[in-house]
């Protein structure tokens, strides 16, 4: 069963999902590179190869062919990921753009600097959309929120990070944890 629509051109399509739940992503990944080549720019080191080409299996029989359609990068940082997206050329190409938001929890990084990064990150993800379908995923993974010099509670960085990125995306899917498997009673 696919959960989740195709991306569409001139839209950014955002993903909220839990990174223990990333299968269904992996899923569109194998429905898009079926027919057509897919670039996946990876933030969070969550592309699976191994989970699509069992998604492609179920799927058709030529995987090889469909998995060579594949092109994926990887960024390890927040900087990374900016300049990831600069040297991504706006063509017809499908792009996912998996766990967006991981890299940006480094706490090394200056909130100031990560809002920075991300507000160049939302105009060139504006601008791809343009020229292809394009669907990005975030986590909404994290520790509990900190608290202030008072005591307060405050909302974790990365869930303002994750808002922003909620109101620069057209489209907003949101998927929670898969359920717990439960032993049924017999007695």
């Amino acid at each position: 069963m696919d959960l989740l629509p195709e991306p569409l051109t001139g839209q950014i399509t955002l993903v909220v999902v839990p990174r223990r739940a990333i299968r269904p992503l992996l899923g569109l990944a194998a429905r898009l590179a079926q027919h057509a080549p897919l670039r996946v720019l990876d933030g969070g080191n969550c592309f699976n190869a191994y989970l699509v080409a069992l998604a492609l299996r179920q799927r058709t029989q030529d995987v090889n062919s469909a998995l060579e359609r594949i092109h994926v990068a990887r960024a390890f940082t927040c900087y990374q990921v900016l300049t990831l997206l600069e040297e991504t050329p706006a063509t017809p190409t499908a792009t996912l753009v998996l766990d967006l938001l991981a890299t940006f929890r480094d706490e090394a990084v200056s909130l100031t600097e990560r809002r920075r990064l991300l507000e160049r990150c939302l105009e060139r993800l504006r601008y791809l959309a343009t020229a292809e379908p394009l669907l990005v995923s975030a986590s909404p993974d994290g520790g509990p929120p900190m608290s202030s010099a008072r005591g307060r509670r405050q909302p974790q960085p990365r869930d303002e990070l994750l808002a922003r990125l909620e109101k620069a995306a057209d489209r907003v899917w949101r998927f929670g944890p898969p359920p717990p498997t439960v032993q049924l009673r017999l007695f």
